[in-house]
């Protein structure tokens, strides 16, 4: 049986044997008058069954006979005066009534009184009470149109007494209030206690949000059936939404939060508003949040508070505003990841308005405000203000006008005019309604702010067009970042002029960097990095700064400016978390300023610090690639077969990379056999894992050392299995040259020459094909077609470019020539070729050429001076 019908049930038997008393009193009554011996005791009965006294009441009626006593209050309503009332009988007077005999009506009542005595006294043993449910409490769900005026609240008392309690409890009961959980139920005063808003406003100001929350909802209970007294409803209902935001109770805050937003008490409303964007914000509901943001300021100038409190929820309402359109920006580039915690740091500076109030100045200042938004219930009002500088200045107040309307009119008091950028669809959009009064605003504070207030967001062009957009709904991606990221970046700007002694400004400066860097902005990004750190640098994102900024200068390949900037982080700012991870990035950018020697260092310190393992793994991998460009190779296998170690994700790219640098490092160590197993795991990556580059390097390699091992077929096989497909032209004629060296070295001289016969008709890069002909010239060199070899050979001359390749084609040539007995023409050619001034190298194979040509012709003088290198002296 619940507590609600065991009172019930209680109440009713008291009423019953009420009215049997009432019965036997009458019957003694007549008894008495046909009984003429005891009509003179009758007095006596008849004042032993009467109503017991106050002292003798059950609880519930001693409340109730001592609430008809009390001096009526603003509560007064709330009494249970409908509650159905116990007759306690155990409290009945016990002085015994003298009688000489009892007749036997009278037995009969006194058998009657002891029997209903024993019955409410077994009732009330078997059925304790219940407290208060610790609920949110139904609220009134009546709501008053706007086209009404503003209702007047009238006097509440800051306290009510321990019977307007025991009334509540009543009729909370009636509202069917659950029954809290235990661990409530120790947090409901007793009800003898009284009960004040003073308690729960200091309850709440002591961060006791529990018991705060229960003293809240009774309080609103007692208030549900005086439509007088919404104002003050709306105000606790606030309240108690706010307690159960404390108390990690978002969804029911957010119910109430919402309720509330629609109160006729501007403060209330901003205050709602205020609560919800910081929800939506925890939602990730970026753009819910700015819109309830400027819900909140539109309303704030309405409202008669102190000036300081009002500008900083106002600081607070844009800082939101800015940073709910900067994180949208962030989450459509996919940017939002390994952001600084302390970036959007969202100060509490807004106070408790109602903390130091009394009853009258709460009153107050619910009110405040109604009075000017009535003022255009019928119409918004606009009022302009010419300054002589030239600038203009407007107050404008709307009172459930439409948006259309509002900027309708405000263009027509401005001069300017309004494009709609919205689709059929959403033309619904234009007849929300806004609630706001904005003092001394410029033109493009109030479209921001209005535009805003109906979700909706709007740019004043220099031509006088405010354009309107919906910012949730765009046909391309890239327009809505555009849009959002021009807006956010205003806003920011704003914000840095509107409150220069914020203590968020440097908040707003790296918003700013990583909002220019996602535009392409990178000089204007770099700038507000440098500006973080050199005037806030004793900030958290400071060291952030210093990171972002280098990353953006190695973007542009300045990495002397990069690698300053990590040093300096590293050396400022040793003890961070962010400096421990940018020692790595330093060790990659000292890598490309040609610093390889310190670069290994840095690796090697990144190393042993075992930060992560893939910081660990990283720099494993840093090290070798270091050692193996200094030509320490022991140290770059070593290193690198660590890093492969370290490795658990077979699929991971870089690590067929390190293969195939380890296999160019057992390569130079002239370790064959351990080059060919790097080298094959490095192909079991495929294109897919190696770059396109190391991929054809992988190849030409691994065929080199099969060549070198006299493994011709499986050089063959591994040339024959590549898809030419993914190849670009260079890398193709390079595969084609391969296989042509494999071909002869086997010893298939012509299969060769038809393959690259074939293929030199369908090139027509100068220099690729240069380089077939220069492979086919060989193999008939090889084959002994020294004709063939050196008309190819003199084609290649004619449209070959003077370098190196030029000057093997050269040699190639005389070395021709001398083989077909064409010894003046041999040296001709060598004559030519040192008149060119090749490379040592080149010099002396071309002057031992020309002595052999001058020995041929036995003109031994020349055949010596070119010898001694004297040849120009012939």
């Amino acid at each position: 049986m619940t507590a609600e019908n065991q009172e019930n049930d209680i109440g009713h038997l008291g009423h019953t044997w009420g009215e049997k008393l009432k019965k036997i009193r009458s019957k003694a009554k007549e008894s008495q008058e046909n009984d003429p011996e005891h009509s003179s005791e009758a007095p006596e009965l008849e004042n032993a069954t009467e109503a017991p006294s106050d002292n003798e009441l059950s609880p519930a009626q001693a409340d109730e006979g001592h609430l008809e006593q009390q001096a009526p209050t603003a509560l007064e309503d709330a009494k249970t005066a409908d509650t159905p009332q116990s007759f306690d009988v155990s409290r009945a007077p016990t002085a015994p009534i003298r009688h000489k005999r009892f007749s036997s009506v009278q037995k009969i009542l006194v058998v009657s009184i002891a029997a209903t005595t024993a019955m409410l006294l077994y009732t009330l043993l078997k059925s304790p009470s219940v407290p208060v449910a610790d609920q949110q409490p139904a609220p009134a769900t009546q709501q008053t149109s706007q086209s009404q005026p503003l209702p007047t609240a009238s006097c509440l008392p800051l306290r009510l007494s321990s019977q307007d309690e025991a009334a509540g409890e009543a009729r909370a009961r009636a509202e069917s209030i659950s029954v809290p959980s235990e661990t409530a139920r120790k947090f409901i005063p007793d009800s003898t206690q009284s009960l004040s808003l003073q308690d729960a406003r200091s309850l709440y100001l002591n961060g006791d949000y529990k018991k705060a929350l229960l003293l809240y909802e009774k309080l609103h209970q007692r208030l549900l059936e005086k439509p007088q007294e919404n104002l003050m409803k709306d105000f606790l209902q606030l309240r108690i939404a706010m307690c159960m935001e404390r108390t990690a109770n978002q969804e029911q805050a957010c119910l109430l939060f919402r309720r509330v937003s629609n109160s006729r008490s501007p403060i209330v409303r901003v205050l709602a508003n205020y609560h919800r964007s910081l929800l939506e914000m925890q939602k990730k509901q970026y753009l819910n949040v700015r819109n309830k943001a400027y819900q909140a300021i539109a309303l704030i100038d309405a409202v008669n508070l102190d000036e300081d409190w009002s500008l900083s929820l106002k600081r607070d309402c844009y800082f939101l505003a800015a940073e709910a359109i900067t994180r949208k920006v962030l989450s459509l580039c996919d940017a939002d990841k390994d952001l600084p915690e302390d970036l959007w740091r969202l100060l509490n500076t807004v106070k408790d308005p109602f903390a130091k109030l009394s009853e009258t100045q709460l009153r107050t200042l619910l009110d405040s405000g109604s009075e000017q938004l009535s003022n255009a219930l019928l119409s918004p009002q606009i009022q302009r203000f010419d300054y002589q500088s030239g600038t203009h200045r407007y107050i404008v107040t709307c009172y459930g006008a439409s948006v259309e309307d509002l900027l309708a009119r405000f263009a027509a008091n401005a001069g300017l005019d309004v494009h709609w950028v919205l689709e059929p669809n959403e033309i619904g959009m234009r007849k929300r309604a806004i609630n706001l009064h904005l003092s001394a605003v410029t033109a493009q504070q109030f479209v921001t702010a209005a535009s805003g207030c109906a979700g909706l967001l709007a740019q004043l062009d220099e031509k006088g067009v405010v354009h309107v957009f919906n910012p949730d709904e765009y046909p391309y991606v890239s327009k809505q970042i555009s849009l959002l990221s021009n807006e956010a970046v205003s806003l920011w700007q704003k914000f840095l002029l509107g409150f220069p002694e914020d203590p968020r400004l440097v908040n707003a400066h790296f918003a700013l960097g990583l909002l220019q860097s996602q535009q392409g902005h990178v000089a204007e990004s770099i700038a507000e990095y440098k500006l973080v750190t050199n005037r806030f640098s004793g900030s958290p994102l400071a060291p952030f700064a210093l990171l972002n900024s280098s990353k953006l200068k190695a973007g542009l390949r300045d990495y002397p400016g990069a690698r300053q900037d990590l040093k300096q982080l590293v050396e400022q700012y040793p003890d961070t978390e962010v400096a421990e991870k940018a020692y790595l990035h330093l060790a990659d950018i000292t890598a490309k300023t040609d610093l390889t020697t310190e670069a290994a260092r840095l690796y090697r310190k990144v190393y042993n610090l075992s930060l992560t393992p893939e910081s660990e793994s990283a720099a494993a991998m840093g090290a070798g690639k270091c050692f193996y460009q200094i030509k320490d190779y022991e140290s770059a296998a070593k290193w690198l077969t660590r890093y492969i170690k370290l490795i658990k994700d077979r699929k991971n790219k870089n690590l067929y990379s390190a293969y195939f640098i380890l296999g160019k490092t057992y390569l130079a160590l002239e370790n064959a056999e351990a080059a060919s197993a790097a080298f094959q795991y490095a192909l079991q990556g495929g294109s897919s894992q190696l770059t396109r580059e190391e991929y054809v390097e992988t190849i030409s390699a691994l065929v080199e050392v099969y060549i070198q091992q006299g493994n011709f077929i499986k050089a063959l096989n591994i040339l024959e299995g590549i898809n030419s497909a993914i190849l670009s032209q260079q890398e193709s004629i390079a595969i084609l040259l391969f296989k042509s060296r494999v071909l002869t070295a086997m010893g298939l001289v012509d299969k060769a020459i038809a393959m690259l016969g074939d293929r030199a008709e369908y090139i027509f890069d100068p220099q690729l094909k240069t380089k077939v002909s220069l492979e086919l010239a060989d193999c008939h060199i090889k084959k002994g077609n020294f004709e063939l070899a050196r008309g190819k050979l003199a084609e290649i001359l004619v449209v070959i470019e003077p370098g190196p390749l030029g000057h093997e084609t050269t040699l190639k040539l005389a070395d021709v020539c001398l083989k077909l007995g064409q010894d003046s023409q041999a040296a001709s050619v060598c004559l030519q070729l040192l008149d060119s001034e090749p490379p040592e190298q080149i010099k002396q194979k071309a002057l031992s050429l020309l002595a052999t040509a001058y020995n041929r012709q036995k003109d031994y003088d020349r055949a010596a001076l070119a010898l001694l290198g004297q040849w120009n002296r012939l």
